[in-house]
């Protein structure tokens, strides 16, 4: 299994039946961050190569129905650093879904994810980081998520995060089996 950048990682890897992989990333001209939400668009029609669009999701938004919507996967194939300095450039800043990139949709109980906050910093005065919340209220001055919090699709960006805590049962995507406030780090599990 490859690698999806510095803000998630699987802890139990989805098998072939959770990895729904007729899709595509519709936001033109953005990309979403490996690990983020994302559903199929309300009225999907179909690419010339049969894959249908998902965009990401943002908001107290509802658990969706099986094949539906989960959390975007994308691999980078071998050719993927090509163009780039390989002194400069590692697996580990391949962490974003090109925008109308094929991808895939991960869902299933048993699959379970790590997300992690990273601060922006600057690596051997040569590369600079920046910031991502991939969840609101882990880590920081005033860490607000616990185990067994629900997770729901946050704001969407990378400041304010991608998924948030929520109190709303039909709202829950993940549940919270984890968090290391110290490393900026939430283990949960999918709820469908």
């Amino acid at each position: 299994m490859g690698s999806y950048g510095r803000n998630f990682e699987f802890r139990f890897p989805p098998e072939t039946e959770n990895r729904s992989g007729r899709f595509y990333l519709q936001n033109a001209g953005a990309t979403v961050p490996i690990g983020a939400p994302v559903t199929v668009d309300a009225s999907p029609v179909e690419s010339a190569l049969g894959l249908l669009p998902v965009s990401l999701a943002t908001g107290a938004t509802a658990t969706p129905r099986p094949g539906m919507g989960g959390i975007a996967v994308y691999e980078y194939g071998p050719a993927a650093f090509a163009g780039n300095d390989p002194y400069l450039t590692t697996y580990s800043d391949k962490d974003t879904v090109p925008a109308g990139a094929a991808l895939q949709v991960v869902s299933g109980q048993e699959v379970k994810v790590v997300f992690t906050n990273t601060v922006s910093n600057t690596f051997l005065a040569t590369r600079t980081y920046a910031s991502r919340t991939m969840v609101a209220g882990v880590g920081g001055a005033t860490p607000t998520v616990t185990v067994g919090n629900l997770l729901t699709p946050g704001t969407g960006n990378d400041s304010a995060g991608y998924w948030a805590a929520t109190g709303t049962a039909a709202n829950a995507w993940l549940v919270v089996t984890k968090v290391d406030n110290t490393r900026g780090e939430c283990e949960a599990r999918l709820v469908f």
